[in-house]
């Protein structure tokens, strides 16, 4: 992951510290074919209050994850007039104080993600869940939570978001295996 962070301004970073984290927010960048690079740029471009509020913690694609974001910082990435029950019940009244925000490339208007977009997004929230205490089931989309089509592979295609919950699930469960291996066998060698 590398860390490029956009200036501090009020349209794409606001500054504001980020509340206990509820939930990670999955987006599609609605811009096929760019890199994460060229949408955290337009991200930057924000900041003249041209194109309005907008920005995510986080950007995927098929070579990198770019941190735009502090994770400590709040992002503008669920904005709305209004909330589903969903989100006002389970994450917050106002839910870009309490979620991550992750943006996936695509190559086509299907905002199907690629591969190595999909395995670098499972990574990265098995990571965040991880570090902020999260389930799998605590990784949902900008569609649940305004309704927006967003990201549009995971509204046409609900059955795509359990397939990364449980690709998250699988991760968490395999490097908790694979620590608890490589301690059995340290004892091992210890007693040996």
């Amino acid at each position: 992951m590398r860390k490029d962070h956009l200036a501090p301004n009020e349209w794409s970073r606001p500054g504001k510290q980020l509340g206990s984290v509820r939930a990670i927010v999955l987006h599609w960048v609605a811009n096929p074919g760019t890199s994460a690079q060229a949408n955290r740029d337009f991200f930057e471009l924000r900041k003249e209050g041209k194109n309005g509020y907008g920005s995510a913690h986080f950007i995927v694609d098929d070579h990198e994850i770019i941190e735009a974001i502090p994770t400590t910082e709040m992002a503008y990435h669920v904005g709305a007039q209004s909330y589903s029950q969903f989100a006002t019940l389970w994450i917050s009244s106002y839910p870009n104080n309490a979620t991550l925000g992750i943006e996936m490339c695509h190559p086509d208007w299907s905002g199907k993600p690629t591969e190595e977009v999909w395995q670098r997004t499972v990574r990265l929230c098995a990571a965040l869940c991880r570090q902020y205490n999260l389930q799998p089931h605590q990784i949902t989309t900008h569609n649940a939570i305004t309704g927006k089509e967003c990201p549009r592979w995971f509204v046409h295609h609900p059955s795509e978001l359990e397939r990364l919950r449980w690709d998250v699930a699988l991760h968490i469960d395999g490097e908790k295996a694979a620590k608890t291996a490589t301690e059995i066998n340290r004892r091992r060698n210890d007693v040996v």
